[in-house]
């Protein structure tokens, strides 16, 4: 069964961490006792969530594998997880990453609001496979830093594959809930932030619900049994009170952009 989720997970953010699933879309090989994966990239992405200024960051892609049970992986941020359950169809994968946070120098519309750190977050990703069509739900709570949050992010992915096999089209449309501390953390903006604002903000609270729906486009390849090449295209549209947010509506964008190009080689 191939990776479902993490496809989407970056949608949820901009954190340079979920950038090479496509490639792991593409691979159809059975799993060894034993795989090592390393690979780079490129990602353009907004400098923020809701910003309208982009920039090109190095994306590292190491994944350390044991018979695709548990492994350490750079895959949708940094972490480690296990696989309890997997069938033909079903697969549940456990674990903790690190997710990136926001400083204010990233951008001017952030100074004077303080920086939001990262920190662990513990993941529950759910996977049905039928056929070309891949169902995922993942869960995602903050155990560390300063959002504090919880996000759940549905997709629904369709696959095709192409070139006799060696490469993989992927289309697959998404959307992501927040719960009250995540949105509030993120897009809201307390009266101290107000006070201490380069852009004298007003106050501003974002309470729980959708915050955005999109849709990522991914094509895999495999050049060779062990060198994969990707490129992934991503739109995301901001919504409820992200959107309505003073960071997104006044300095930023609802509409939320990526590319990324990568290639990895797997022992």
């Amino acid at each position: 069964m191939r990776h479902i989720f993490p496809a989407a997970a970056f949608c949820a953010t901009v954190a340079a961490g979920t950038m090479m699933a496509g490639i792991a879309a593409a691979e159809d090989r059975p799993p060894a006792e034993w795989s090592f994966t390393l690979g780079a990239g490129a990602l353009y992405a907004p400098d923020y969530e809701g910003s309208n200024d982009y920039k090109v960051r190095p994306v590292p892609v190491v994944e350390l594998s044991w018979r695709d049970r548990v492994r350490f992986t750079t895959r949708g941020g940094i972490g480690v997880f296990a696989t309890p359950l997997k069938t033909d169809r079903l697969r549940v994968d456990l674990g903790v990453r690190y997710d990136f946070g926001r400083d204010e120098s990233d951008n001017d519309a952030l100074k004077g609001l303080g920086d939001l750190e990262g920190g662990a977050v513990a993941v529950v990703r759910l996977g049905y496979e039928a056929g070309p069509v891949g169902l995922g739900l993942e869960v995602a709570r903050d155990l560390s830093g300063d959002r504090e949050g919880l996000q759940a992010t549905a997709e629904a992915e369709y696959g095709l594959g192409l070139f006799d096999g060696r490469g993989r089209f992927s289309v697959t449309p998404h959307v992501t809930w927040a719960d009250d501390k995540y949105m509030g953390n993120t897009f809201g903006i307390t009266a101290a932030q107000a006070a201490r604002s380069a852009r004298h903000y007003a106050r501003y609270d974002a309470a729980a619900g959708f915050k955005d729906a999109g849709v990522t486009v991914g094509l895999g390849y495999r050049v060779t049994d062990s060198v994969m090449a990707m490129g992934r295209l991503n739109y995301t549209r901001l919504l409820g009170d992200a959107a309505d947010s003073p960071l997104v509506k006044r300095e930023g964008s609802e509409g939320q952009g990526s590319a990324l190009v990568g290639l990895s080689y797997r022992w």
